[in-house]
């Protein structure tokens, strides 16, 4: 008889034992499934993370070294920055994809010329308002293609440059040509990249119309074949809304800061765009999202600056397959905003661009050399502009044009001021008259003694451009629009009636730089001894309203943010009569030689003094904050860490660095305040401080 305590214990001891038998089972089921899940792991990181290709190096013979490094010499050292446009770096695919070793060549041309890379918050901040880095580019990629990843990104390293992608997001992951999130990230964590809007999923082309006709999906109404109709106002705007919010959650959800800057899909703009007028437009959309839009198509010179801020649509420059280096450094070199100057535009001929359709080149045509449209053309004037891209920001100058060769009434010569503006004003002269027109809109007659030959002086202010004839004030009218809107340059025209008639010329011209006046001192002025630089509660401001990024404390001030470059000065309004004074601080954490400080004095005078200090040597410059010129520099002692000290008076701007090193430039008693700014080539690079920071009176001069 089977014992039932015994088959009671074996009972037991079987159910006790099922959890070890499950967790063998699930063990050897789990090794079994080890290869597979690293195989599919290993299969996920190739499709998602390509390997990095390491471009050789470009090398140059000491002649295109030579010339790179004495490109810009004679640009100005701080400007508005220039934009340019990438769309692929990678092997030669189409006319988009730049080679590695033609942007590594690029990019060296650019170092030694001296320009340095932005990111976006920086671009945006001078967007804002604020001074622009020295020399500057804002290198851009459109579209988010995996070569920037696998090529790009270590040539950027090796030139300690920054990059901005502006993402189709709907793209990332589309792989092979797209970037993945797993690659972006890295390149976002690499503190050389930075990353903007180039819509989710509007980055195509879609039938528009009832013939089919296809067209940008973002800018245009799009065809509805069920409903035999164009979608509606609402309907369009409520796409064109859901697409951009899809863009800035994915950007959310990859903890990627919201983009403030958008690329149109294709440059295209609202000019092209089949939206019924009046009502809001695709830039207004825009414009409720971002700071800018950025387009390489425009009708108006739009490179980067006040004007472009003002309009918040900045012209690109479009990098090519075909862009040489020395190609790319000049037409960079063509973009720099400069001072309005020149003494003699008419022998500079390659630095005009014409605005007619005679397919002329140059100035011959102006002045008398030719050649002209053959008498059967009917082309009848000729125009043309004089840096057209580098003379957006004009403003307080005068031109003297002497226009001869007038025959009776039948040609004539003009002079356009404020070129390319929202209100260009242009004087038109011939053998008797005077005629003034703004924006097209003409001005009465003024008649003239007649002649064959007439001087032409034409002067443009903030307020006002004024008009003499032969010495004699003819028109002042007062300038409209906006100041950002109302600024350029120069261009001429000249013209006949009819066929046959000889051509009007140009004999002279002149544009002269009409400094600002002094900057009205307001408000109470502070006394040099009453301040205290490291008082956590000190006003200082990059622009007038704008607090600086600082961080200040009883030992040190140093700058904040995720930008590249920072800029500061102390209550400017209130130190404007500054002289006789000291300052002094001890620039620390210069931790990599792309790294640097600056201490500024006379801030508030067209010529600030500013000495940048980095491990190994001193630059010094002269000028604001948005115009610099270099005017010295010296090696140092390599360290981490260097004493400044800046002695202003009336007649000399003494430098000292470590007690040794000294530098001294005269000065024509020009006063004010101080001033702090910092470099460094990647934003996770740490921010340099200065300690010991202090202005004192002159011993004896106060």
């Amino acid at each position: 008889m089977t014992d039932p305590h015994r088959h009671h214990k074996g009972h037991h001891r079987g159910i006790g034992h099922w959890p070890a038998r499950i967790g063998l089972v699930l063990l050897a089921l789990a090794v079994l499934a080890l290869p597979f899940y690293a195989a599919a792991e290993y299969y996920l990181y190739a499709k998602y993370m390509s390997t990095q290709v390491q471009a050789p190096t470009a090398r140059f013979d000491t002649v295109e070294a030579a010339f790179w490094s004495g490109a810009a010499r004679s640009l100005p050292a701080t400007s508005a920055p220039v934009v340019l446009a990438y769309h692929d770096i990678g092997p030669a695919s189409s006319d988009y994809t730049v080679t590695p070793a033609a942007f590594d060549a690029q990019l060296t041309a650019l170092e030694k010329a001296g320009y340095r890379s932005m990111t976006s918050d920086e671009f945006v901040a001078y967007l804002k308002g604020e001074p622009a880095p020295p020399r500057s580019v804002y290198i851009t990629f459109d579209d988010g293609p995996n070569g920037l990843w696998v090529y790009a990104d270590q040539i950027l390293a090796r030139h300690h440059m920054h990059g901005t992608v502006f993402l189709i997001t709907g793209r990332v992951d589309d792989r092979p040509y797209y970037l993945s999130w797993k690659e972006i990230d890295r390149m976002q964590a690499s503190g050389r990249w930075d990353f903007q809007d180039h819509t989710h999923n509007l980055h195509h082309r879609a039938v528009v119309d009832a013939q089919g006709h296809k067209a940008s999906a973002l800018a245009n109404r799009l065809w509805l074949p069920q409903q035999h109709r164009q979608e509606t106002r609402v309907e369009y705007e409520a796409r064109v809304s859901a697409d951009l919010q899809r863009s800035f959650d994915d950007f959310a959800a990859h903890d990627l800061p919201a983009p403030k800057l958008f690329a149109f899909p294709f440059s295209e703009a609202t000019e092209r765009a089949n939206l019924p007028m009046p009502g809001q437009t695709l830039q207004d959309l825009l414009n409720s999202r971002f700071v800018a839009t950025m387009t390489n198509v425009s009708t108006r010179p739009l490179p980067a600056s006040r004007r472009a801020a003002d309009g918040r649509q900045v012209e690109r420059l479009e990098v090519l397959k075909s862009t040489t280096a020395a190609q790319l450094l000049a037409d960079a070199v063509r973009w720099t905003q400069i001072a309005p100057q020149g003494s003699a535009p008419l022998a500079q001929p390659q630095l005009w661009t014409h605005n007619d359709s005679s397919g002329l080149r140059g100035v011959g045509a102006f002045t008398g050399a030719g050649p002209y449209p053959d008498a059967s053309s009917p082309v009848h004037y000729l125009a043309a502009s004089y840096r057209a891209r580098s003379s957006v920001d004009w403003n307080n100058y005068e031109v003297d044009a002497r226009v001869s060769g007038l025959g009776d009434g039948t040609n004539q010569g003009a002079v356009q001021v404020r070129d390319g503006s929202g209100a260009p004003v242009t004087a038109s002269i011939s053998q008797g008259n005077l005629l003034v027109s703004v924006a097209g809109k003409k001005e009465p007659i003024e008649h003239l003694a007649a002649s064959s030959d007439h001087m032409l002086r034409i002067a443009v202010r903030d307020d006002s451009t004024a008009i003499w004839v032969d010495g004699t004030k003819r028109v002042k009218l007062p300038a409209t629009g906006n100041p950002a809107s109302r600024t350029g340059g120069i261009a001429l025209r000249v013209g006949i009636n009819k066929p046959g008639v000889s051509w009007p010329r140009f004999t002279s011209l002149r544009i002269v730089d009409v400094a600002d006046s002094p900057r009205a001192v307001t408000g109470t002025q502070q006394p040099v001894h009453a301040a205290d630089l490291l008082d956590p509660n000190a006003q200082w401001v990059s622009t007038p309203g704008v607090k600086a990024p600082f961080r200040i404390t009883r030992k040190e001030l140093g700058p904040e943010g995720r930008t590249l470059s920072v800029y500061g000065s102390y209550r400017p309004d209130a130190t404007a009569r500054w002289d006789d004074y000291i300052l002094s601080g001890t620039i620390a954490r210069l931790t990599d030689t792309q790294v640097s400080g600056a201490l500024w004095v006379r801030v508030g005078s067209p010529l600030a003094i500013s000495a940048r200090v980095y491990r190994d040597h001193v630059e010094v410059y002269s000028g604001d904050a948005d115009n610099l010129t270099q005017v010295a520099s010296r090696p140092l002692t390599q360290a981490s860490a260097h004493a400044v000290s800046v002695t202003v008076t009336a007649d000399r701007t003494s430098i000292t660095v470590d007690g040794s090193t000294t530098l001294g430039l005269i000065a024509k008693g020009e006063t004010g305040g101080v001033g702090f700014s910092a470099y460094r080539d990647l934003t996770r690079q740490s921010w340099p401080t200065v300690q010991q920071f202090k202005v004192a009176v002159i011993a004896g001069t106060g």
